[in-house]
């Protein structure tokens, strides 16, 4: 058997077939969807991690503003006053303001005023200004003038009357208004303008500010009361008890130079008494005229004797062709002194009692003139151009009830003194 040279062929594998496209796409597709729900589920981790310890806070920063923004919430919401006066100083200040921001940027100063105009609360246009004036804090021209108008307000809001400014004048001006409707009846029956009725009640009250001042801190700030001032006088308004008999005496004598008419002893019934308040052995305090006076309550014949001594005092002058209608001043000091100073003529003196309130020297007839014209309490008791009701006028609209059965006026007779 021969036997060849040729080697054996080496055995050799069969081809592979291969990976078909789609099995190779779809096992990208698949590794790559993992692999996206593994990144997303990450994220979340991740976020809700952030969200737990603050890692995505913004710290910010701390506006450079942040204590005006302080101090304007303090102004506004703590104790802002409302009163009267202190509107009314604020709404001027207020307007200067706006005008003040006009100049520079009127639109501004516009929209202010026009939310002034629809609320009328001015707070509302105070707030919006002090955001403007924020704006405008570095305008050195603005700012000056600005400054300007905030001291003006401040001295605005201090009376020019001394005896205004005073704890006790607050005071004492609610007092009085709790007593305006008594006043205001003791007005219109005597036709004695209650201004000037309350002109003396002020001249002897603002007395006690200093000479009586444990008085009127005791009495007259905790309970709402007028003193009494007896040791001046009967009732609120200080009338001596001979001045309040002779008053009396006036209304029914004739002949009396200060004699005002018939019509008023029909404002007085001398019968009224309150023998209740007589809690002491003082023999004058069981006459029935002092009983009057020292009635409490509304203190209404404090101020009918009041208005009767004003109305015969302008009784006495117009006989003598003068009138004290409008001499505030005369008549305080007449009020003070009494009768006897009564002296018609044509350039009277101004005085009466001195007195000092705080560091400031007054005169009674000089305290009447500057209260009567300060405009203190203006709302309730106004300055009007007949001071004086004309009697024929009184006796045309005051109607008095028929009395039961006439009898005899008797005239009181003076007390021992």
């Amino acid at each position: 058997m021969e036997h060849s040279d040729s080697p054996v062929p080496a055995h050799t594998e069969a081809p592979k077939k291969p990976r078909s496209l789609f099995r190779k796409w779809l096992r990208r597709g698949y590794f790559g969807v993992i692999h996206l729900l593994a990144l997303f589920a990450l994220a979340l981790i991740f976020v809700a991690l952030a969200a737990k310890f603050k890692w995505t806070n913004d710290s910010g920063n701390v506006d450079l503003n942040s204590r005006y923004f302080s101090k304007m919430a303090d102004k506004y919401n703590q104790g802002f006053e409302t009163d009267s006066l202190t509107f009314a100083t604020q709404e001027r200040q207020m307007y200067q303001n706006v005008g003040l921001l006009a100049k520079y940027y009127p639109q501004n100063a516009k929209l202010i005023l026009d939310a002034f105009q629809r609320s009328g609360d001015v707070t509302i246009a105070l707030r919006m200004l002090d955001a403007a004036n924020l704006r405008m804090s570095k305008h050195k021209g603005y700012q000056r003038e600005l400054q300007r108008i905030e001291d003006q307000a401040k001295d605005a809001s201090v009376s020019i009357y001394p005896w205004a400014n005073y704890r006790e004048w607050k005071e004492f001006c609610k007092v009085v208004r709790a007593d305006s409707a008594a006043i205001d009846s003791v007005s219109r029956i005597t036709g004695v303008e209650s201004r000037l009725i309350v002109m003396c009640l002020v001249g002897e009250q603002i007395r006690m500010f200093n000479s009586s001042r444990e008085q009127f801190k005791k009495y007259v700030i905790p309970y709402n009361r007028l003193i009494m001032t007896t040791n001046r006088g009967y009732g609120v308004t200080g009338i001596l008890q001979n001045t309040a008999l002779k008053i009396e005496k006036n209304l029914f004598d004739g002949s009396s130079p200060f004699y005002p008419g018939a019509y008023y002893k029909n404002c007085l019934n001398v019968k009224d008494s309150f023998p209740e308040l007589v809690n002491d052995t003082i023999e004058a305090h069981k006459h029935l005229t002092i009983q009057r006076l020292m009635k409490g309550g509304d203190h209404f014949y404090s101020y009918l004797y009041t208005a009767f001594f004003l109305r015969q005092f302008q009784s006495h002058w117009e006989k003598e062709g003068f009138t004290l209608a409008y001499r505030p001043e005369i008549l305080g000091t007449l009020y003070n002194l009494g009768f006897q100073k009564s002296k018609p003529k044509k350039n009277p003196s101004v005085g009466g009692s001195n007195f000092k309130v705080g560091d400031k020297e007054y005169t009674f007839g000089g305290l009447c003139y500057e209260f009567y014209y300060s405009g203190e309490l203006m709302d309730l008791f106004p300055l009007t151009s007949k001071p004086f009701t004309p009697t024929k006028v009184l006796e045309k609209t005051i109607v008095f009830p028929e009395p039961e059965e006439e009898e005899e006026v008797v005239v009181p007779a003076p007390v021992a003194g």
